[in-house]
């Protein structure tokens, strides 16, 4: 093979490459926003219930509909809220499946917050 082919032959891997990694981002990259965004949701809250003292079963609402907002697998039931002598924590867990064509990647969050 003569220089120029093998030159060639690399760009177009490279660019075979580049156009997967994008791709792989655009499917990414959009689950990881918002659950970070839902996990600023639950540090809100957690820091403060004190102050607000709405009841839990508000708080773990307005947690359900921001997941459902954001479309987020997550169920009441998974919202765990406790009060303990130095403030509230809200945890949750749950896995997203993201579709990357050739397969699916389970993306798992595990989130807890304490608000003082």
């Amino acid at each position: 093979m003569n220089p120029r082919g093998a030159s060639t032959l690399r760009g177009m891997i490279l660019l075979l490459l580049l156009v997967l990694l994008g791709f792989f981002a655009y499917r990414l990259i959009p689950v990881y926003v918002n659950a970070y965004d839902f996990r600023d949701s639950m540090r809100t809250q957690a820091r403060f219930a004190a102050v607000d003292q709405k009841p839990f079963e508000t708080i773990r609402t307005e947690l359900y509909n921001k997941a459902q907002e954001l479309n987020l697998p997550i169920e009441r039931e998974d919202i765990q809220i406790t009060k303990g002598p130095d403030g509230t924590t809200i945890s949750t867990t749950f896995t997203v499946p993201v579709d990357l064509s050739f397969f699916v990647r389970d993306v798992q969050f595990d989130f807890n917050e304490k608000g003082q």
